[in-house]
């Protein structure tokens, strides 16, 4: 008797009907009637094969032998042999023991229809975790253990029912009749609620997938694996799967290629364990290739790794990463297209405004979507409201960016670059409004609003903070990305002088400016005089850390900037070159030149009337004045500095000018009054979000408590100096404060 599959093709033949044509007329789809025909659904629902006979003119006795051919048979009489159907597991599983012993732990319970669910990304080894487990457990399920491949994911997954009838036939039931998902269901739950048995279900797409084929009260158990995240399985426990850790990954390779050839060569065993992105599927492939290669050096491989245009193929994780991606293609396309634009950006994590500005919508739908796509496995959440890539599958995806025209790509970081622009000139306009650099920005340059256009100091340098590492590199990416505009980045540069400063990061500054001057030297001269001052003062400020030898290249950059601005002819910003050229010589030992460029910047900035930028030059030429043993003039310099900073609404200009009173009133022993000074410039400079500035007046509010004989009140206020100092003061200030300390 023919098979239903051959029945139906010899009948769509004699019809003269293509397979699409044949799906058309009965309202089913291509792909179904080709999985009819070839038997990979071997007994159709009753409402298909109406379709069917209803398309192919079938009637009377030709209808009811079509109907018969799709009949399921009697299932024989069964012998006693217990079904242990898993496949076997991998000969090299190692450095998933915490994970085993949790899935273990959690089937040995004592309880009804213990259900876990093992997600992660494609490659992660969940099926070889489940197929460990299920192997360890055997015991425990003296009634058999069961494996269903779900596909899940696949073009053409499993009919439910079909998947239903094997697991009801194999525990020596009957499907009900008629069959439906419901009793079919209820008839598997009911078989199973008097053994023991254990299912092994791979592959699930979701939980409504899935739920129909667990267990409910008795003994038996489930392991589902899926690359999505199943929170809808109320009964399951939830085990989440990340790569793993690198003394696991060169375990996992030594199993594979023997320990003598990872000990040979550690530095590539290592280079090959982080190429493969710590997945379990791509070791196991890299090292099953070295196993049956025993003449290649591990250091061999690694290099092969090293080429990214071949890294997918080599680690043979691209089918399944295709398996996962045309699935997320088919059931959200919205998300499919988007992901690609997620790998643009060559940072390790994407906060939730950077990727909806990749994205170009707003930030809550950004939220969901990336949400989405972590469920499925396809990003991780390392905290919240930050997401990231695996290595592997940027790759991946960037393949697929390739598709995107350079337009798209350029207008995408370019609204990075745009809103990286927008938080930093929030910092400048908190901590410095009366800059030139507002005039530079007024008329030229627009940014769209930043995601807090009233926000606090804190709250904008939090944010820099936090995006701290994603703002070289796209300063970087962009300026070798046609189409960014280079005004657009220059901003960038120009607009974190203060949040720099603030936060001590002048290596940042330093790398950030460079590529800003190489974009606008020669097209933007005012830009490029101011860039050329921050890259003198960040110079400055690693050599007085002791990050650097001298302050030769400070100096060129700033005599630089001075010839720029005698030649643009903008007095005010020659004044501010020349403060800026005190302060630097102030730095080192030249304190005469020092005066020298301070008194030439105060005449300047009083003849052109500019009393709101004097209050830095006041304050630089007081210390210097210090310096030379006359604290009264320092004090009364610093003194004019608050006053003048306090009716202009320059914060830092008077938390720094408090700052040199309290020092002054410290040397003379009037520590009462050094408290009073000191304290008020803590808080201007915490306004400010200046933090290496509070941490140094910390630190002599500290020593001015310990010349009161407050011994308690010093060590805390020297404590909570030496911890941001740690962080924004470099060591040698560090180990000063450390000292004094101890002494206490």
């Amino acid at each position: 008797m023919d098979s239903f599959g051959a029945r139906l093709r010899r009948l769509r033949r004699a019809a003269g009907l293509t397979q699409e044509a044949l799906a058309e007329a009965s309202g089913l789809s291509a792909q179904a009637v080709g999985a009819l025909e070839r038997g990979d659904r071997r007994f159709p629902h009753r409402e298909t094969l109406d379709r069917l006979a209803d398309a192919l003119g079938l009637a009377g006795e030709g209808r009811s032998d079509f109907a018969a051919a799709a009949a399921r048979p009697r299932t024989p009489a069964r012998s006693a042999v217990v079904p242990r159907e898993l496949p076997g597991g991998i000969a090299a599983f190692t450095g998933r023991e915490a994970d085993l012993d949790r899935v273990l732990g959690l089937l040995a319970e004592p309880r009804e229809g213990v259900v876990v669910a093992i997600a992660g990304m494609a490659g992660i080894g969940k099926t070889a975790l489940a197929l460990e487990a299920g192997h360890r457990l055997a015991r425990r399920f003296p009634d058999g253990s069961l494996h269903l491949d779900l596909r899940g994911h696949a073009a053409d997954p499993p009919d439910p029912l079909d998947l239903l009838d094997r697991l009801i036939r194999e525990l020596g039931g009957e499907p009900p009749t008629p069959l439906s998902p419901g009793s079919a269901s209820a008839r598997l739950r009911t078989l199973l609620a008097g053994k023991r048995v254990l299912l092994v279900l791979d592959n699930a797409r979701d939980a409504a997938h899935v739920e129909p084929l667990l267990p409910g009260a008795g003994g038996s158990a489930a392991i589902v694996t899926s690359r999505a995240a199943l929170p809808d399985l109320p009964q399951a426990h939830q085990v989440l799967l990340d790569v793993l850790p690198e003394s696991d990954a060169l375990r996992l390779l030594a199993a594979e290629i023997g320990a003598d050839r990872v000990a040979a060569e550690p530095s590539a065993a290592r280079a090959v364990a982080r190429l493969c992105g710590y997945l379990p599927l791509a070791l196991h492939l890299a090292g099953a290739r070295l196993a049956t290669r025993p003449a290649w050096p591990v250091a061999h491989l690694a290099h092969r790794l090293d080429d990214e245009r071949r890294r997918l193929d080599e680690t043979g994780v691209r089918p399944g990463f295709a398996l996962a991606f045309g699935a997320l293609e088919a059931t959200d396309p919205a998300a499919a297209r988007a992901y690609p634009l997620l790998s643009l950006l060559d940072v390790p994590e994407l906060s939730v405004p950077i990727a909806g500005r990749l994205l170009d919508v707003p930030d809550r739908e950004t939220e969901a979507l990336l949400d989405r796509l972590t469920d499925e496995h396809l990003l991780t959440s390392p905290a919240p409201g930050w997401y990231r890539l695996h290595d592997l599958l940027r790759l991946y995806a960037r393949e697929h960016a390739e598709r995107l025209t350079a337009a798209e790509r350029a207008a995408a970081i370019t609204r990075v670059v745009e809103l990286c622009a927008a938080m930093a000139w929030q910092s400048m306009a908190l901590v410095s409004a009366a800059s030139h650099r507002h005039e530079w920005a007024a008329g030229r340059w627009s940014v769209p609003a930043a995601p807090a256009s009233s926000a606090s100091s804190e709250e904008v340098f939090g944010w820099l903070d936090r995006h701290q590492a994603h703002l070289v590199t796209v300063v970087r990416q962009a300026a070798a990305t046609p189409g960014v505009p280079a005004e657009t980045i220059a901003a960038v540069g120009l607009g974190l002088f203060e949040y720099h400063r603030a936060r001590a990061r002048w290596r940042d500054a330093i790398q950030v400016d460079e590529v800003a001057l190489d974009l606008v030297d020669g097209v933007d001269p005012v830009a490029a005089a101011t860039l050329r001052n921050d890259l003198g003062v960040a110079e400055a400020e690693l050599v007085h850390g002791g990050e650097a030898a001298d302050f030769r290249r400070s100096h060129a950059h700033l005599r630089r900037s001075l010839a720029d601005w005698e030649e643009i002819g903008n007095p005010r910003q020659l004044a501010a070159a020349l403060n800026n050229l005190c302060f630097v010589f102030g730095l080192g030992d030249d304190v005469d030149a020092a005066i020298e460029f301070g008194e030439r910047s105060l005449a300047l900035n009083r003849s052109l009337g500019l009393r709101h930028v004097e209050t830095l030059n006041l304050v630089n030429l007081g210390v210097l004045y210090g310096r030379q043993g006359d604290p009264e003039r320092e004090l009364a310099y610093a003194t004019e500095a608050v006053a003048v900073g306090e009716g202009t609404d320059d914060l830092r200009g008077t938390a720094y000018g408090w700052l040199r009173i309290g020092v002054v009133h410290r040397e003379l022993g009037r520590y009462d009054s050094a408290v009073a000074a000191l304290c008020r410039s803590v808080e201007l400079w915490r306004a400010a979000g200046v933090r290496l500035y509070e941490a140094m007046t910390l630190a002599e509010l500290g020593r001015a408590h310990r010349g009161l004989a407050d011994r308690d009140r010093a060590r805390a206020v020297l404590t909570e100096a030496l911890a941001l100092l740690r962080e924004y003061g470099g060591a040698e200030r560090a180990a000063e404060v450390r000292a004094e300390l101890e002494r206490l």
